[in-house]
């Protein structure tokens, strides 16, 4: 009888919740796995690609070459030109950034590069125009394998919520 008794006594989520914190861990885990390659090819940037000073040679706001979206609004990107040098031969790289259908937004970051400044890029070896501007050991650089993380370790705080409610749970537990 006393085996019943406590059998009554244990919640009915007391064996849930390590199945639930241990399906958060995996969670955690996948995130964390998944952001690996991020962090390689950023790092792999940063120690392969040779850097360079860039010129702007061209700034400006242009509506997004697609049709319009179905949403109806109308998206604007930033183009900017980047002229350097590579082997005593210039190259001209282009980018496409900042997209949103706001327009005073994308003006405000494309203000960013005004015609003349020059920027510090790294560029492919094997692509030349292939270019990351400003890159290096920042937050900006990382920000995707960041975000990546940071998701993953939500899902860790949830898996240690749920095991310490499911250690806790056992305790208060009395067997009878």
């Amino acid at each position: 009888m006393s085996t019943a008794t406590a059998q009554e006594t244990k919640a009915p989520s007391g064996g849930i919740l390590p199945l639930i914190a241990i399906a958060n861990l995996v969670v955690c885990l996948a995130f964390l796995a998944f952001s690996i390659p991020f962090y390689w090819k950023q790092i792999r940037i940063l120690q392969t690609w040779p850097a360079a000073d860039a010129q702007v040679i061209r700034s400006k706001v242009v509506p997004v070459r697609s049709e319009v979206s179905a949403d109806g609004l109308r998206y604007y990107e930033s183009d900017i030109q980047l002229l350097f040098t590579v082997g005593g031969k210039p190259r001209v790289a282009e980018i496409f950034s900042h997209r949103s259908p706001n327009i005073e937004k994308v003006r405000y970051e494309n203000n960013k590069f005004p015609v003349g400044s020059h920027r510090s890029i790294r560029y492919n070896p094997e692509a030349v125009i292939d270019v990351r501007v400003n890159a290096g050991w920042n937050r900006r650089f990382f920000f995707a394998p960041l975000l990546i993380t940071g998701f993953g370790l939500i899902f860790a705080i949830f898996a240690g919520i749920f095991w310490a409610m499911a250690r806790s749970g056992d305790k208060t537990q009395s067997p009878l």
